[in-house]
């Protein structure tokens, strides 16, 4: 959380980040498949609770692992600030994606934050579940893929935007995805150059690891 928060000084407005779900059912921010890269743990985040996250911290700032209500009431308290909460379910069985998503709903509409919030996610049948909980929910479907195939899906299942890998973006298709009323986010920024390029492109948002 304080990554968040040294960013929103900095002068960041919008953010990315990544969760998945607990054994024990919590929404905890969390990127890779396993723990092991990032924090003082092993194993996959599915396979542990609570409990056993609370005094997991990460090995570069020694920083507890933030659940996603918690980066909500961060975003709340900033009515400027904006956040895509991608979803990181793609070996989940429906039921678990399903369970998910009725979690994330319901906490984005108690704590009236749904204006400041864009569920992303590789997984079209995700983004389905989230519109269909709630149809006006903000979406974007993630991909690497830059073809028609991808603004067709995005349609299709009513997303507002796509999120594009940017070493495989061109100007035409971005042109193609606002045509068809799409927001284009890119990631990932590595410097200024890339920043630069995607502005050229014609990207809405532009993702980068720094700030």
């Amino acid at each position: 959380l304080a990554g968040f928060k040294s960013s929103y000084e900095k002068g960041a407005r919008g953010f990315e980040t990544d969760v998945r779900l607990t054994k024990d059912r919590r929404i905890v921010v969390s990127h890779d498949d396993t723990l092991d890269r990032t924090t003082t743990c092993t194993g996959r985040v599915e396979t542990i609770t609570s409990a056993e996250i609370a005094p997991i911290r990460t090995k570069k700032s020694g920083q507890p692992l933030p659940y996603l209500e918690e980066l909500l009431d961060f975003v709340k308290s900033k009515p400027d600030a904006f956040i895509q909460v991608e979803i990181k379910c793609g070996k989940y069985p429906d039921a678990d994606v399903a369970e998910m998503c009725a979690i994330m709903t319901k906490m984005v509409a108690e704590k009236d934050v749904s204006s400041q919030v864009i569920f992303i996610c590789f997984e079209p049948r995700t983004l389905q579940k989230i519109k269909e909980l709630n149809p006006k929910q903000q979406t974007c479907l993630v991909s690497g893929v830059v073809n028609a195939q991808t603004i067709k899906t995005a349609q299709e299942i009513k997303a507002e935007g796509v999120s594009m890998q940017l070493d495989n973006l061109c100007r035409a298709f971005v042109k193609d995805a606002h045509k068809a009323n799409l927001q284009v986010t890119t990631w990932t920024a590595r410097n200024a150059a890339d920043a630069q390029l995607a502005i050229l492109f014609g990207a809405d948002y532009v993702a980068t690891d720094i700030p």
